[in-house]
């Protein structure tokens, strides 16, 4: 476009609804990263993308080729990277990785040796697959698949046979929570007896054994349940406000958990629960204390400093800030190749410039459309001092659907391993049993 004027684009920003409050310091750091790429990026010539026109003093692109990428990149929609699944041709080189040992690479670290891709199945997420280690096992194309590994962008597989509990891949088109109204009149229902009657016969039964066994809790407060099962201890909650909220919720339980002592090995989240699994009984915990609304302050942080959401998140906003480019005339960057750019500027900006605008960004996405903090905080400030907890001997009727997650997606706490033991069905006959 036309050379600009800092001040007179600020005002030009700030008159529309969505940037009214945007500050002027934001404004001229936002300006910054086009024109150096910030205090510890300036040293690189790359990210000078505009310069003051000596004449008038305006800014411009520093050059024709800088305009040009930027048109070939400019846009604020970034797909999710995709990789091919695709049979692994030369079986003979797996086997002999096998007998010798050898793993045959990690979702992220490529392999070698002569494997390539055979027939392609399809596309996934990159994502998911990272998810995943070799010989893990998912469900795709109506088949059960072994992942082997990562070739350039072909997620290498072979059939699995006898394989128990595969991973169901997840997109990020299926992540949209349980809205906050539907989630509130889902709690008035099940904690008023009166309106059961409108429910089918099995949900009326479902929810009197529950009562009966348990309790059911008032729409305003939160249910814990505590049990033993399968040499393990399970923390199980009802917060029903959604998998996003729960996943964060389950993920600074977990961290709470680890430091009082009771070694907790895992946790799965589902749009109305949460269980998490450990070593140690946890029907002594100070729930108040546990559940207290301090967990998103320094846990929180903590957290996302840490984990490879925040990464994500992060090269997002990279790629939009034009801190990445996808595309150059006559090459397009793969996923892998944006993702290693951009977790070398994200450890770089995180080591030496932590206000950084693109990891203000990045914290401002993940707690909208990642983790929703904003939901978060609403639920443990509801539940405040409004916790019924309940220690039983056995699994309740509304532990039951979320135990049964367990296994069929990745466990996201610190133990990926401790995964029950015990078949499906053998939770449906401890029931009738109770």
């Amino acid at each position: 476009g036309e050379p600009f004027d800092a001040d007179e684009l600020y005002g030009e920003v700030i008159a529309t609804a969505p940037y009214a409050n945007l500050s002027r310091a934001q404004f001229d750091a936002v300006v910054d990263v086009v024109a150096t790429g910030g205090y510890s990026l300036k040293v690189y010539d790359r990210y000078r993308r505009i310069v003051p026109d000596p004449k008038t003093g305006r800014w411009r692109a520093r050059t024709p080729r800088d305009a040009q990428k930027h048109r070939m990149n400019v846009g604020a929609i970034v797909e999710s990277p995709m990789l091919t699944v695709k049979w692994l041709s030369d079986r003979k080189v797996m086997q002999k990785r096998q007998e010798s040992g050898q793993q045959a690479g990690g979702a992220r670290g490529g392999m070698s040796g002569g494997m390539r891709g055979g027939r392609a199945l399809g596309k996934i997420e990159e994502y998911f697959i990272e998810s995943l280690t070799p010989n893990d096992t998912f469900l795709f194309g109506g088949q059960i698949l072994r992942f082997i590994g990562v070739v350039e962008t072909d997620a290498l597989v072979v059939r699995a046979t006898g394989a128990e509990n595969p991973s169901i891949p997840s997109y990020n088109g299926g992540k949209f929570p349980l809205s906050t109204y539907l989630a509130a009149r889902v709690r008035t229902i099940v904690s008023d007896p009166t309106s059961w009657r409108r429910l089918p016969p099995q949900v009326r039964d479902w929810l009197g054994l529950q009562q009966k066994r348990s309790a059911v809790a008032a729409p305003d407060h939160l249910l814990v349940e505590t049990f033993p099962r399968a040499a393990k201890h399970y923390l199980v909650c009802y917060p029903f406000e959604g998998r996003l909220a729960h996943q964060t919720l389950g993920m600074l339980l977990t961290r709470r958990l680890e430091r009082i002592g009771k070694k907790p090995l895992g946790f799965v989240a589902s749009e109305y629960a949460i269980s998490v699994w450990a070593l140690e009984p946890m029907g002594d915990l100070d729930f108040a204390a546990l559940f207290d609304e301090d967990m998103l302050g320094d846990d929180l942080e903590a957290w996302l400093a840490e984990s490879a959401l925040m990464k994500r998140t992060f090269r997002t906003c990279a790629v939009i800030a034009g801190m990445i480019e996808r595309k150059s005339p006559g090459l397009e960057k793969t996923g892998r190749q944006v993702t290693f750019s951009a977790d070398l500027i994200y450890d770089v900006l995180r080591a030496h410039e932590s206000d950084h605008i693109l990891l203000q960004a990045a914290f401002a996405d993940a707690s909208t459309g990642q983790i929703d903090l904003a939901r978060l905080g609403a639920l443990l400030k509801r539940i405040r001092g409004r916790i019924t907890h309940k220690d039983l001997d056995h699994i309740s009727p509304f532990a039951v659907p979320v135990m049964l997650e367990i296994g069929r997606e990745p466990i996201y706490g610190e133990a990926q391993d401790a995964i029950l033991a015990d078949a499906e069905a053998d939770l449906v006959a401890d029931m009738l049993v109770q």
